[in-house]
């Protein structure tokens, strides 16, 4: 019964927007004719403008600033180092084209809202026109498609022959007339799409030649709008990766974080399944999370910056139908474009509607573990005025290792509706986010350790295809205030919230462009997992029960795993608003803004428990006697505060001439943190104890304020050798700063919250032409005392932690390219190699006495060592194969050597990760697809003993040894079926 109300509820949506998209398309019959009154609206509009003795491509580039419209044009073509000067208020934009560029000898036509610039017939240019004008000549001419066949028009077409230049029609097509006898060479030119360079000979007749252009996998034409001023990418000073809507359905990701496996750059883990995942971002140390990443939703960051698994950021956004793309700064101008954010920016940009309707609507099913998911996305306009767009997913997942429950259940629904000013200045966007979703978050389990850092199987358990995660899944305690908390492992990590929010863009008079961006955002998080800390084997004496109080029925030699249990609830508010100011004067485009991202958090209480259950698939818990206690709390923790980073940032794109272009900027965040820190105990003098572990009795709490201001600055020139080609360099101070975590840590030490500096130099290039795209950078980088946490298993004080803290260099060098090897297949090349070592990182017992307990007052150093879990070398190479109805995608992922810990003492090998899938469109509209994760089905280990092996000596440990680790998920087979418009 549900399953027949669940399609006739698809059907009905789609239904339902067929209804639309018919209206729609009669509607668009009826308004046919109304290109031209488009065309009067867009040459109408009032432009402000003054430049003197700049080049004509600067004016074209302020001037686009202003309206709703694209130049298009070839530089050579129009002569872009001419100087002209050009001052005009509040003037027609018509007005302002015919008074600079009829004297050039350079004319225009508008094709929907492209601005298209070609030489008249009089501007060939001097005695060659005259020559031109007396030879007999013919037609070079044709017509310019795609790969797919579709016809592309505004296409920049130059020829030799006096640098003639033309852009294609509505119908794709071209056409120079009077071409004498000769070679010649024909340069095409489009945004999307790689140049061609095409060698002619006309030799006594008309010369018909159609040209296929190619997509530009790199997109290093595209306009890039995250990070200052929007620019092409071959513009960009900056390391930059573009993943289109395309690529992300090509790629099929299983979440969020496995989607960023496509970035050079990083080291992604997304072993946790739909939970938490790990990146590391140019080998800058950290035990997890996304320390040095920012994760941005429409240019408002999700989370701030430097947190590990609880709160994950992933667990903030999703990524469906209703990302458009996504794009990732690396480097240093990301310092300048997120706070705390040295390494890395994403930036998921959203579909805010259209001219014409669009959806798209898609069913997809995990074939390996019971996985069925919904997505859905329209967009269009309900006026001239008003764009629209509205979508989202619901799953429902069984997982690919099943815990013996449902792993991931729920879904989002996301909207925006944009009001465009009559007088086309500006807009006015409101949008809104709705997230209810619980997963799975696959942890440590374990395998019999043989030294080769492989996850072997044991006589009745397989870590790779099993779970350890207790079908026992509820619990509940009663604190000493007789407060009783109800738990359920199947909730996992559960997240609700609702966001909403609104964008105002406006272009003043004088030329300066506003932009305020504002997000309210409401967050409740429970967390409820139990972490494999400890197993043990069974001496057959001491009987063990079930909950039900039946005997267990052990066996001398089976094992008992202890674990550690977390129940964890919180919430957040978070009130985020950058209001930023830009313009073009003369050859700089300026800009300047401020921020405020204010991010209250209360977490609590937050317990860990121990209990102990089988080793085996679903297993059940286990109990020393029938009546004995179900589960036992060791400690508790809370995280109370708020945290307000005020910001202000510039910046000034200078254009030195048509190919240097010099980037700077600068930022300053002040940061206060006002909370209140947890202590276990006092001392003798009746002052707190900070040495003392956590218990279950907080004995008091610490009011404090921190405030801390750091600022970072960058430089980068980028050199555009050509159309094609391009150099930058950059250098970057940013930062890294602490965050409540820091402060709220029971061994708070004032005196090691330090300034944490960041230094980081880059050179690179871009290159583009024909079949082939590149782009790569070499790095260097360098963090200073930057927090480092250790946790270590206590048998009576649960998991504890021992903070210290460290510094860093890393030598990378990083590349993407593609190739089109035939017009069907394409590949795609990305790759990070890093060096990454610790110049300064001791750790000390005696912050902690329950780990002083255990280890003795010892201090431990790990300078000169490489930082854990990051791989020398990783790369993934990509094949995608077209053909009429068929798409073929095939991409392995090679992973190198790590370091579980900063002791270098235990190795994981090197690994290869298959993945590949199939498309068939039935029709333009209907597609199905079929794809596999780990196609070879790899058993490795992504992670070793994080807990404690720093200090462990694995030479002395026996073969046998049951030791913790994870694992990368085993092969998984998905199918899609997908409906589009």
């Amino acid at each position: 019964m549900k399953e027949a109300f669940k399609f006739q509820f698809i059907f009905r949506v789609m239904r339902i927007s067929l209804c639309q998209f018919l209206l729609v398309g009669l509607w668009a019959l009826g308004t046919a004719k109304a290109t031209d009154g488009q065309a009067q609206a867009l040459l109408s509009k009032k432009v402000t403008v003054d430049i003197q003795e700049q080049g004509i491509e600067n004016v074209l580039g302020n001037l686009e600033k202003q309206v709703n419209g694209k130049f298009v044009y070839s530089a050579k073509m129009i002569g872009s180092d001419r100087k002209v000067s050009v001052k005009a208020a509040q003037k027609p934009l018509y007005k302002v084209l015919d008074e600079t560029l009829k004297p050039l000898g350079l004319h225009y036509r508008v094709t929907d809202n492209l601005i298209i610039i070609s030489r008249s017939d009089k501007s060939a240019g001097g005695p060659a026109t005259s020559i031109r004008s007396r030879e007999a000549g013919y037609t070079v001419s044709g017509k310019i498609t795609d790969v797919s066949g579709e016809t592309l028009s505004g296409v920049t077409v130059i020829l030799s022959h006096n640098n003639l230049g033309v852009v294609t029609d509505i119908n794709g097509t071209y056409s120079f007339s009077d071409i004498p006898d000769g070679t010649y060479t024909l340069n095409v030119t489009s945004i999307g799409f790689t140049a061609i360079k095409k060698e002619i000979q006309v030799a006594g007749q008309d010369v018909q030649l159609n040209i296929e252009m190619k997509d530009d996998i790199l997109q290093l034409q595209e306009i890039v709008v995250t990070g200052g001023n929007p620019k092409k990418k071959i513009e960009s000073s900056v390391a930059i990766t573009t993943i289109n809507n395309k690529d992300i359905q090509t790629r099929a990701p299983l979440n969020s974080t496995d989607l960023l496996k496509a970035i050079p750059g990083l080291t992604v883990e997304s072993t946790g399944g739909d939970g938490p995942g790990n990146v590391w971002v140019r080998g800058f140390p950290q035990q997890g999370g996304y320390i040095f990443l920012g994760i941005m939703e429409d240019g408002l960051p999700v989370l701030p910056t430097g947190f590990n698994s609880i709160p994950s950021v992933d667990q903030y956004y999703k990524t469906d139908l209703t990302i458009k793309n996504i794009e990732a700064v690396r480097g240093g101008n990301a310092s300048i474009v997120m706070a705390n954010t040295p390494g890395a920016v994403i930036n998921n940009l959203s579909y805010t509607g259209a001219d014409k309707t669009y959806g798209k609507f898609k069913a997809t099913t995990g074939l390996s573990q019971g996985l069925y998911r919904l997505d859905g996305n329209v967009g269009g306009k309900v006026s001239d005025q008003i764009r629209y767009n509205i979508g989202g997913f619901f799953r429902t997942d069984k997982g690919i290792v099943p815990p013996g429950y449902t792993a991931n259940q729920g879904g989002q629904l996301k909207g925006n509706m944009t009001f465009n000013f009559k007088n086309q200045k500006g807009f006015v966007r409101v949008y809104g986010k709705y997230l209810n979703d619980k997963v799975q978050w696959m942890l440590t389990s374990f395998y019999p350790y043989d030294g080769t850092g492989k996850p072997t199987k044991t006589d009745n358990f397989d870590m790779v295809t099993q779970s350890l995660a207790t079908v026992d899944t509820k619990f509940s305690y009663t604190d000493a205030n007789g407060v009783t908390r109800n738990y359920d492992f199947a909730d996992g990590i559960h997240t609700k919230q609702g966001a909403g929010g609104f964008q105002f863009n406006y272009l003043l008079d004088n030329g300066w462009e506003v932009n305020n961006n504002f997000r309210y955002q409401h967050t409740n998080r429970t967390v409820t997992a139990g972490i494999p800390a400890s197993i043990i084997t069974y001496n057959g004496s001491t009987p063990y029960y079930y909950l039900d109080g039946s005997e267990a029925g052990l066996k001398a030699g089976d094992r008992i795993v202890n674990v550690t249990g977390i129940g964890q609830q919180g919430k957040d508010v978070q009130i985020v608003d950058y209001l930023d100011f830009k313009k073009s004067i003369s050859n700089h485009n300026v800009g300047f803004g401020v921020g405020i991202h204010q991010f209250n958090r209360n977490d609590g209480p937050n317990y860990n428990f121990s209990y102990q259950q089988e080793f085996k698939e679903n297993p059940k818990r286990l109990l020393t006697s029938p009546t004995g206690a179900k589960i036992t709390a060791t400690n508790l923790a809370t995280v109370i505060g708020d945290t307000r980073t005020l910001s202000a940032y510039a910046s000034d794109e200078i254009t030195l001439n048509p190919k240097w272009r010099l980037d700077l900027g600068a930022r300053i965040d002040n940061q206060n943190v006002d909370g209140k820190r947890p202590f276990y105990a006092f001392k003798a003098d009746g002052t707190p104890d900070y040495t003392k572990g956590a218990g279950l009795t907080i004995a008091g709490y610490t009011d404090y304020s921190e405030t801390i201001t750091n600022w970072a600055a960058t430089a980068g020139l980028n050199y555009k050798i050509n159309n094609e080609a391009a150099l930058f360099a950059r250098a970057t101070r940013a930062y890294n700063a602490p965050t409540i975590a820091d402060y709220n840590a029971t061994a708070y030490d004032p005196a090691k919250i330090k300034k944490r500096p960041v230094y980081l130099g880059e050179v690179g290039v871009k290159y583009a032409k024909n079949d082939f795209s590149l782009f790569a950078s070499a790095s260097y980088s360098a963090i200073k005392n930057v927090s480092l946490s250790i946790t270590v298993p206590t048998i009576s004080s649960g998991n504890q932690v021992l903070v210290a803290f460290g510094s860093t260099r890393t030598y990378s060098a990083e590349f993407e390219a593609s190739y089109k090897l035939t017009k069907a297949l394409s590949l795609r090349w990305t790759g990070t190699l890093q060096d990454s070592k610790y110049t300064d990182y001791t750790a000390n017992t005696n912050t902690n006495s329950a780990i002083m307990a255990i280890l003795g007052d010892t201090t431990y150093s790990f300078t000169g060592k490489r930082t854990e879990r990051v791989p020398v070398f990783n790369t993934e190479l990509s094949a995608t194969y077209d053909y009429k109805k068929f798409n073929i995608y095939l991409a392995g992922n090679y992973i190198g050597s790590r370091f579980t810990s900063p002791s270098d003492s235990y190795k994981l090998p090197a690994y290869v990760l298959m993945k590949g899938g199939a498309g068939y469109n039935f029709t333009k509209a209907i597609n199905a697809r079929f794809w596999v994760d780990n196609l070879l089905n790899a058993r490795v280990l992504t992670e070793g003993d994080v807990r404690g092996d720093q200090f462990r000596n694995f030479a002395a440990v026996e073969k046998g040894t049951m030791m913790p680790g994870r694992t990368i998920l085993p092969r998984s087979f998905w199918l899609s079926l997908s409906y589009e418009f």
